[in-house]
């Protein structure tokens, strides 16, 4: 059973198209400015990689998902920290969707390593209420809340909330 995640929104998207604009625009401020060679292209091999990183990571969210065989074993598909779990490492029982601004505290309050653009949080989060968690949030809205027995959560914005629960019940029967 695959279950999608949300995409970008739009907020998001302008965000990430806003960071390369501004890697493009430093490297003709690199062209323009004389350095030396060595800390041009020092300075350059640093935007290109954050440049590849940033569109990779665009383009790895709109194929983002969520794998689970029938066995339990369940593959978390997202930009730069996809997790694999054997059966019994997520406590699919205990899943459940949320609205962030109806739970306020399993919003992600600080950032551990990962990525916090407006409109979207990825990576390892410190939740408010103290819980630790890896997280994919495109919303407030439609997030999959899911326990682990490795000492944090999954919070994942799934694209359609009630199809996603549904299978997640189907799987469990």
């Amino acid at each position: 059973m695959n279950i999608e995640l949300a995409g970008l929104s739009s907020n998001a998207m302008a965000n990430f198209i806003g960071l390369l604009i501004g890697l493009v625009l430093l490297t003709i401020l690199l062209k323009v400015k004389k350095l030396p060679s060595a800390a041009f292209y020092s300075s350059l091999g640093i935007i290109i990689a954050v440049f590849a990183l940033f569109s990779l990571t665009m383009y790895q969210s709109s194929q983002a998902r969520v794998s689970v065989s029938q066995s339990g074993a369940v593959e978390v598909n997202i930009p730069l920290y996809g997790q694999y779990f054997e059966a019994g490492e997520v406590d699919l029982q205990q899943a459940q969707l949320i609205n962030l601004s109806q739970a306020p505290q399993f919003t992600p309050s600080r950032r551990t390593n990962g990525l916090g653009l407006t409109g979207y949080s990825l990576g390892w989060f410190t939740l408010k209420n103290g819980d630790k968690a890896l997280v994919s949030v495109t919303t407030n809205e439609g997030v999959l809340l899911v326990p682990t027995d490795k000492g944090y959560s999954l919070l994942l914005s799934v694209e359609n909330p009630q199809a996603a629960m549904a299978s997640i019940t189907a799987l469990l029967d």
